[in-house]
């Protein structure tokens, strides 16, 4: 499973790629590992991407036994547990941590 995280200002955040071994998504979507770090990340990299200088992306990071927990209602739950491919969680400009990739059943 891939983890992308745009909220570049996290603890966990390593080049849009979210270094934690456990993720709760919860009722409200929002990442409940999210700790902001005073000091790191870009406010909004979103103007950046197709820039001459685009921020760096780690490469994949396959993670086989990491704990993805989610209470969302969502078509990737699976009693509790999420089986997409991969998550992305929402851009540092944004209030709240929350999942990019929730699609409602």
């Amino acid at each position: 499973m891939d983890i992308r995280c745009r909220k570049t200002n996290c603890k966990y955040n390593k080049d849009l790629t979210c270094m934690s071994q456990k993720i709760t998504i919860n009722k409200k979507l929002e990442c409940i590992e999210f700790k902001k770090e005073t000091g790191k990340g870009l406010k909004d990299f979103s103007k950046l991407i197709f820039s001459e200088n685009p921020p760096k992306v780690a490469d994949y990071r396959h993670i086989k036994d990491l704990c993805l927990t989610c209470q969302a209602k969502c078509i990737f739950n699976q009693h509790n547990h999420c089986i997409a491919n991969g998550i992305t969680v929402n851009a540092a400009c944004s209030p709240e941590p929350k999942c990019m990739t929730f699609m409602k059943p």
